[in-house]
């Protein structure tokens, strides 16, 4: 116990020392700062003529507070050159952004302008495939004419702020819509006329393009007897061997030889409304009774049997008990030339 109280005593004594310096600090750093404050600085203004000579005298802490002044200012100034040179940067990139991009809207307004034009034929050329199909043509007033684009080019019709190019392609966007309609109408109807024109006999029957006709439906001269009679279908001659096709689609209902009727090597083709084909003089047959064949199927070659002058074909066409004049179907689709010669 005694122990305790004697190391106690002397953590006192120690103690005592560091407490006094601490205290001598503290008066030392007051009296500096009393002394800086009581501290004057004397100013002088000596003028060329020395006749009166100013000065004044400055306290420390003034003189610092002047000091920090000057160097918040100084420092104010460095930052806003800095802020300023960098902002003055900006302001060129942004400046040199906005020349490219008005570049690149000056492409797109004239691709805009190119459309617009195009458009124009586009719907021309529509209305005209309209008309010839008898399709009603919703796209009348469209964007040309006095449709929708005389109302583009009149400004007071745009909307306030409403650039004129956006008005077009909106515009063009609602003509384009209106246009499916029709051209789903266009494709329904090509498809109905391609079925159509696929059951009727259209097809020029003598595939290879070097036929001509050598005579014609009606009252003609009989090439071997010089006898006036009705030739009921046309003749088309060319060279020994040529391909023979179905006119249209059918199904064969005769193929065989008649020499009595002159006929020759001939096939008979049923088709749809109640049609029929005949062609005759072949010098081979290729199909036989019963079969099926699609416009443009090959049914046998060009030749000169039965009673004939040369190689051709006489082609027929039958409605009924009817016999028709074959270039008024044929027409339809081809044109062909007229040939003078033996058949």
């Amino acid at each position: 116990m005694e122990a305790a109280k004697q190391i106690m005593r002397s953590d006192s004594k120690n103690r005592k020392p560091v407490f006094s310096n601490i205290k001598a600090f503290f008066r030392k750093s007051s009296a500096f700062v009393k002394s800086l404050v009581k501290q004057k600085f004397t100013v002088m203004f000596i003028p060329h003529s020395e006749k009166k000579v100013v000065n004044f005298q400055v306290s420390t802490i003034l003189l610092a507070f002047v000091a920090a002044i000057l160097l918040g200012m100084v420092g104010g100034f460095f930052y806003m050159t800095t802020v300023y040179a960098g902002s003055e940067q900006v302001i060129s990139e942004q400046e040199d952004d906005l020349v490219v991009t008005q570049g690149n809207l000056d492409t797109v307004l004239d691709e805009v302008n190119d459309l617009v034009k195009v458009y124009e034929i586009f719907e021309n050329a529509m209305s005209g495939t309209l008309n010839e199909l008898g399709v009603s043509n919703v796209m009348e007033g469209g964007i040309s004419g006095s449709g929708d684009l005389s109302s583009i080019s009149d400004l007071q019709e745009i909307n306030n702020g409403e650039v004129r190019e956006i008005y077009d392609l909106r515009r063009l966007r609602e003509s384009i819509s209106d246009a499916v309609g029709p051209l789903e109408n266009i494709s329904f109807g090509l498809e109905v006329r391609k079925e159509v024109l696929a059951n009727l006999p259209t097809l020029w029957p003598v595939a290879g393009g070097r036929s001509a006709v050598t005579m014609e439906f009606g009252p003609n001269i009989h090439p071997i007897n010089g006898n006036w009679y009705l030739h009921k279908g046309i003749d088309i001659a060319g060279p020994m061997g040529l391909p023979i096709q179905a006119a249209a689609n059918g199904r064969v209902v005769e193929s065989g030889v008649n020499n009595i009727s002159g006929y020759g090597n001939y096939v008979v083709i049923e088709h749809k409304y109640g049609f029929k084909t005949r062609y005759s003089h072949m010098g081979s047959r290729l199909v036989e009774e019963g079969d099926i064949v699609s416009q443009g199927d090959r049914i046998g070659t060009l030749g000169s049997t039965g009673k004939s002058s040369g190689p051709h074909l006489d082609f027929q066409i039958m409605l009924g008990t009817e016999v028709l004049d074959p270039a008024s179907f044929l027409k339809i689709q081809n044109t062909f030339e007229r040939w003078e010669g033996n058949r």
